[in-house]
């Protein structure tokens, strides 16, 4: 396994991974106990990559192998401008044979930010300054991605980050630009001497209700809440786990 930047630079401590975050974003982001640091502690010094690969075994029932773990890439999931910057973009190979995107997104008790009827506001706002503007369009073109029968109405009280989340992993494509075989989202909650159980509490009950507002189906897992939901056509894993990370 093997952990790259952007650039394809290797990753091979804390330092080399603060490094992929602007002076200014570290100040606010890059403290111990915090999600940015977590991620970056459990795949360095935690054995993260295995406890993922035993977990996705337990969950899509077939091997999995993590090859590459790039944090901070961004994936494009439309024509309306920046991507979806995921946490970590995992690659990875299931059953010896079917390539896999997995989409994580770190959390200790940090929120999934403002639901959709607020983003929707605040992009009407942008677009009445700057006509150019295309984030109404795209926030208005996602619900349908699930289903044509999902209209925006009903997701208004949805948060927008998971909508986001998930667009950009069923989005991800190869180098050679064809999809991968298999998509894995995957929010991965640290239990850290910061973690804060009532935020913690109100993240899962938005999480859930996500999944039931897509039509997403249980996976029955006795450790992790897993779902399976439809983005563009394809079948979409979404995993939601807890880890304690002592200091």
């Amino acid at each position: 396994m093997k952990i790259v930047d952007s650039h394809g630079n290797e990753i091979t401590s804390l330092e080399d991974w603060a490094n992929l975050y602007a002076e200014a974003r570290r100040e606010r982001h890059w403290k111990k106990g915090r999600s940015a640091y977590s991620v970056a502690e459990f795949i360095l010094n935690r054995g993260g990559a295995v406890h993922l690969e035993s977990r996705l075994f337990e969950v899509l029932k077939q091997s999995v192998s993590i090859r590459l773990v790039n944090p901070e890439k961004e994936v494009r999931f439309d024509k309306f401008g920046r991507g979806r910057v995921h946490d970590l973009a995992i690659e990875g190979i299931v059953g010896g044979e079917q390539s896999l995107f997995l989409g994580l997104e770190a959390k200790v008790d940090e929120s999934f930010g403002p639901i959709i009827q607020d983003q929707l506001e605040s992009a009407q706002k942008q677009l009445s300054k700057n006509p150019r503007s295309k984030a109404v369009e795209r926030i208005r073109a996602l619900p349908a991605r699930y289903s044509p029968s999902i209209s925006l109405d009903s997701m208004l009280d949805i948060r927008y980050q998971l909508v986001h989340g998930t667009a950009g992993t069923v989005s991800a494509r190869k180098v050679n630009r064809e999809p991968y075989d298999l998509y894995v989202f995957y929010v991965l909650v640290f239990k850290t001497c910061l973690h804060d159980e009532k935020a913690g509490e109100q993240n899962l009950r938005d999480y859930l209700r996500f999944i039931s507002r897509v039509g997403g189906s249980d996976l029955e897992h006795p450790d992790v809440r897993a779902h399976s939901i439809t983005m563009d056509d394809k079948p979409l894993t979404c995993i939601y786990e807890y880890v304690e990370l002592p200091a």
